[in-house]
């Protein structure tokens, strides 16, 4: 079977060291990787070709069985192909692993706690002023007597979630993937763990905390409380509460942003006439003037009537959205009336509208 030139797939030259090799594959491995390259065919095949070759230069007796024979498992020369020869294979969990991390094996360090999170429905006065909420939260603390080591005193001794072998296989075939273990991080080895904990580096622990609502916040907000988290492991600092803020709706107002919307109707001889007349808004009515000859769909604006905007001295505005409502007529008097303007001002009305 005739192979590839590996030297050339790596882009090394045939005395190439071994840290040669490895470099130019991990730059190669690097540049396409699948979960890198999502969907790219080439990309896939190129990766399957540099870790193959660097399957073959980087085991001593495979490059010298393909220097010396043409073949790794060194067939050619009448032997036998091994587990480790052409055709069985290779781990590519092992061998990515390698190239991140440099061969080197992890070990336990500081690993940060993580978030909490809780959300909250306020109504929707509080978001416009501001409000304080008060919350019992049940996280954890680093524990005092390891400070969050979770080992207690004693030599190491063979870790049991992974029998001292430091790490876990997942997948099969081309995609199998190691992973450190998480109780030794790596190391395969594991102390005593603190009586104080019971290994977990961290004790549960009941706190009151007061989240400040700023006014003005907006629904679904997050509002971030630093440090007020589970706690972390191994020196890690804490994580990050986060309080997800819900605001209850309004039914006079839409809201856009900072800005609010009203529908104002108004009556026939207000919109004709024009007129003064009130208007909501978050804090009480206002008065808003109604020009004469006002239609309906048309947006007046209340300036900085409208919702706060966070972390400024400033406000949205507020808009109101004109619906002229049609009298219902019932008494005589009121239609001879609106028969005699129907007959000064109706025509004029279409013939304005269907002017070319």
């Amino acid at each position: 079977m005739a192979h590839p030139d590996f030297y050339a797939v790596l882009g090394v030259s045939k005395n190439a060291s071994d840290e040669e090799i490895k470099k130019a594959y991990r730059k190669l491995a690097r540049k396409h990787h699948p979960d890198l390259n999502p969907g790219n065919t080439a990309s896939e095949g190129k990766f399957k070709e540099i870790t193959a070759a660097h399957d073959v230069l980087a085991d001593p007796e495979k490059r010298r069985n393909y220097d010396q024979y043409g073949d790794p498992s060194g067939a050619q020369a009448g032997m036998h192909p091994g587990p480790g020869g052409a055709g069985q294979g290779f781990d590519f969990g092992s061998m990515f692993g390698e190239f991140f991390t440099g061969g080197e094996r992890h070990r336990p360090g500081p690993v940060k706690g993580e978030s909490l999170n809780h959300t909250v429905r306020i109504p929707f006065k509080d978001a416009f002023a501001g409000s304080k909420v008060a919350l019992n939260l049940h996280r954890t603390e680093t524990c005092k007597t390891c400070h969050g080591s979770g080992e207690g005193i004693g030599a190491k001794a063979t870790c049991p979630t992974c029998s001292g072998r430091g790490q876990f296989e997942q997948g099969s075939g081309f995609f199998k993937t190691r992973q450190p273990c998480p109780d030794c991080g790596g190391s395969g080895k594991k102390a005593p763990a603190c009586p104080a904990c019971e290994g977990r580096g961290r004790n549960p622990k009941n706190e009151s905390i007061t989240v400040a609502i700023p006014p003005g916040v907006e629904d679904g907000t997050k509002l971030r409380v630093g440090g007020k988290g589970e706690a972390g492991r191994r020196g890690g600092g804490p994580g990050d509460f986060y309080l997800e803020v819900q605001v209850d709706s309004d039914p006079r107002f839409e809201r856009r942003g900072p800005n609010l919307y009203v529908r104002l109707p108004i009556s026939f001889s207000e919109a004709a006439l024009g007129a003064k007349v009130e208007v909501p808004t978050p804090e009480s009515n206002a008065t808003i003037k109604v020009p004469p000859g006002t239609q309906s769909g048309a947006k007046l604006r209340l300036k900085g009537r409208g919702m706060p905007i966070p972390k400024s001295d400033q406000r949205g505005d507020l808009f109101a959205e004109i619906l002229v409502i049609t009298p219902e007529i019932q008494d005589e008097r009121s239609k001879e009336l609106l028969r005699e303007l129907g007959e000064i001002n109706d025509g004029a009305i279409r013939a304005k509208a269907w002017r070319n």
